[in-house]
């Protein structure tokens, strides 16, 4: 069994530039089935990503480096080393982290990967269905689910 190490410089499997953040499954590598869990960097002046919220997911995050900064839709706040923060199902838990700092941020990032799963993002007024995880392909001959981004047509977002 591969054991992955959230302090060694390993190869990211995501990269998003325009966001300024990289991430890798550590959770799979380890040999977990049913927890996510992802080390994620922000660059310095990372916008992060997007504000959203899941209603199938239940996300806990660790700041093993820097100062991030929390955003809900309630406000926002920094962040330091070894802060540990729920986000829970639904609009309580919505959340984006960014990086204001000159230096980077790591997050892990610890989930449950129940399916399906609708994240919302209230201010691109979209939302993201998935009824399966939507970046491992589907053993063959399984139905291959739903994973589809929808436009919002009320003028909430919400």
């Amino acid at each position: 069994m591969n054991t992955p190490n959230v302090f060694r410089d390993e190869a990211w499997e995501m990269e998003r530039d325009q966001m300024g953040v990289r991430g890798r499954s550590v959770a799979k590598p380890a040999g977990a089935r049913e927890l996510g869990a992802a080390l994620y960097e922000l660059v310095p002046g990372a916008s992060g990503f997007n504000l959203h919220a899941h209603y199938g997911i239940e996300e806990l995050f660790v700041v093993l480096e820097g100062t991030p900064t929390l955003r809900t839709h309630e406000a926002e706040r920094e962040l330091a080393r070894g802060d540990v923060i729920a986000c829970r199902r639904g609009r309580d838990g919505t959340h984006t982290f960014a990086n204001r700092s000159d230096r980077p941020v790591r997050l892990l990032a610890v989930s449950t990967m129940t399916f399906p799963d609708v994240v919302l993002y209230p201010e691109k007024a979209k939302a993201f269905v998935m009824t399966r995880h939507p970046f491992e392909d589907p053993p063959e001959g399984v139905d291959e689910g739903l994973v589809k981004v929808f436009e919002l047509n009320d003028d909430r977002g919400t």
